[in-house]
């Protein structure tokens, strides 16, 4: 390459707006662009020399990580919310990528850092947003619920005030009783699944089969059921019916939002090394169930695992959130994705719990 063509790349990564450092093994600085000048305040002259310690106040790097992860093991590492404050007292979040480079057979750290100081504030207001509309579609949903059984409790009680005859005082009580039971089980579903689940192996696809065969009978509506299960999948230790109930509540979900001819794919297969938050499962299965129908509303997405939040007619708004808490207490966790046209829901589970960690 001429001195023209490095002269233009020069330009381009100087252009760059993420900062970029280039450490040593002793952790000094060797390169830094124009963004890292206008990031830590420094000139690009004085950074390089200076150890990486010394250019904040504060800081939380790992700098031992990075010695070990990057430059030994040539793993990429990432901090997403780093807190600094730097040498002229400014504080900042800053989110970093760092990477092995080799340069004339040395080893030194690709550092990228950019302020993330805004993005977590728009994402901090709009999660406030999402939960107040969350709450209160909650509060609304818990009040419609709640008010009829307490309408028929103050009428019977009104009635059994009054009321000599022996018949109808025994009607009168009956209806009490219903509906303070009808609260009762409605606080329940609320609370959730309060036992702990009873595991044992085993073979996913029976227990799927099983869900498919009640949602089938269920079904008056033609919708094609496409398997495309893996079948060297060993069995799995969980609670069958836990699980199955998960299954049949996102199958019927599934089913509901096509309505007519349409198209349900489950899918299974094994995951190695899953992140989840701060969690590292080393070996995963994977249970897909998608749909090709309208997709869920974009409203509906941000909340869409709190209980009494549905746009069906007649809905509880209980099924995901029942859903989520059975699979967390398996250890595994939940995702989705839809757009029009698409829907889906990735279950994942721990073969061994054992192997659940912290992501290094």
């Amino acid at each position: 390459m001429d001195q023209n063509s490095l002269n233009e790349l020069d330009k381009i990564w100087q252009s760059l707006a993420t900062a970029i450092l280039v450490l040593d093994d002793s952790m000094t600085i060797r390169f830094a662009n124009y963004s890292s000048s206008e990031l830590l305040g420094l000139s690009t002259k004085r950074l390089c020399g200076m150890a990486m310690d010394s250019v904040f106040n504060h800081h939380q790097f790992d700098l031992e990580r990075l010695a070990k992860y990057v430059l030994q093991d040539g793993v990429d590492c990432q901090q997403h919310r780093v807190d600094v404050v730097f040498v002229d007292n400014r504080v900042a979040t800053l989110g970093l990528h760092a990477r092995r480079l080799m340069l004339s057979g040395a080893a030194y750290i690709l550092l990228e850092c950019r302020r993330v100081d805004d993005a977590l504030r728009y994402d901090q207001a709009s999660n406030q947003m999402h939960q107040f509309q969350a709450s209160r579609n909650l509060i609304r949903g818990l009040a419609h619920e709640v008010k009829n059984p307490l309408g028929g409790i103050r009428g019977a009680a009104q009635l059994l005030q009054y009321e000599t005859d022996q018949q109808e005082r025994e009607e009168c009580a009956a209806l009490i009783i219903e509906q303070a039971d009808r609260l009762r089980e409605l606080v329940d579903r609320l609370l959730g699944p309060n036992q702990l689940p009873q595991k044992e192996p085993c073979n996913i696809h029976q227990a799927l089969e099983s869900v498919i065969k009640l949602t089938t009978l269920e079904r008056d509506a033609e919708i094609a059921l496409i398997k495309d299960y893996d079948p060297s999948i060993p069995p799995i230790v969980i609670d069958q019916a836990k699980i199955q109930q998960v299954l049949l509540n996102i199958i019927r979900n599934a089913q509901q939002a096509l309505q007519h001819d349409g198209t349900i794919t489950i899918t299974t297969r094994v995951k190695h090394r899953l992140h989840h938050a701060e969690r590292l499962l080393k070996k995963a299965l994977l249970i897909r169930i998608s749909d090709n129908g309208p997709g869920i509303a974009e409203e509906l997405k941000e909340t869409l695992f709190f209980p009494m939040i549905t746009n069906k007619e007649g809905g509880s708004g209980l099924g995901l959130s029942i859903a989520q808490t059975l699979i967390e207490q398996h250890q595994g966790f939940i995702e989705f994705d839809s757009w029009p046209g698409h829907t889906e829901f990735n279950i994942y589970l721990p073969f061994d719990n054992t192997e659940t960690g912290n992501v290094q």
